[in-house]
């Protein structure tokens, strides 16, 4: 029992530090459990799993869940929060455009949370990943600090806008 609950644990923290700042391509899913339970081709070792079923139910419904919702609790850091009272979004929007241009590598997004508009930048799993960004952006945002939000997966892969026009074949 001591061992199953040993596996388990090191599968479920490996899950917890698998995202990554960009999304990798897609990989072929790969069930854990079974790869354990399949007989090692250079050893000839072999895992027995001796656990309540309901385990392995448990590790099937976070899977379907994880993949239906497409998000993740992480990290942002705010720059700016304005009520909506009398605030100009084309000036919000510029203001969010200059961020990107001084900091090319991080990505900004303006969000509206009734009644506020708040600029928030970045993708960090964790509060500790923030911070050396957080050091950077204080030098020309000095009220910048980390907040908590949902982050979703497709913000992370934004969508390329790609020129659909094409040149006419030279020499011809």
């Amino acid at each position: 029992m001591k061992l199953t609950l040993v596996i388990l644990s090191l599968f479920i923290t490996s899950l917890a530090w698998a995202q990554t700042d960009s999304i990798p391509p897609v990989k072929k899913e790969i069930d854990f459990v079974k790869q354990l339970s399949e007989t090692d081709s250079i050893t000839g070792g072999k895992v027995i799993i001796h656990a309540d079923p309901k385990i392995e139910q448990l590790l099937k419904l976070n899977i379907s869940v994880n993949r239906k919702e497409q998000l993740f609790q992480g990290y942002r850091i705010q720059i700016l929060s304005r009520s909506s009272y009398g605030t100009n979004v084309d000036t919000l929007k510029s203001y969010t455009k200059r961020f990107e241009e001084e900091f090319p590598d991080i990505p900004a997004y303006l969000q509206y949370t009734d009644p506020d508009f708040k600029i928030r930048v970045g993708n960090f799993r964790t509060r500790i990943e923030a911070i050396p960004a957080l050091k950077r952006i204080r030098k020309k945002y000095s009220g910048a600090y980390p907040v908590k939000t949902t982050i979703y997966l497709q913000e992370l892969n934004p969508v390329v806008e790609q020129d659909t026009v094409t040149a006419p074949p030279v020499g011809f």
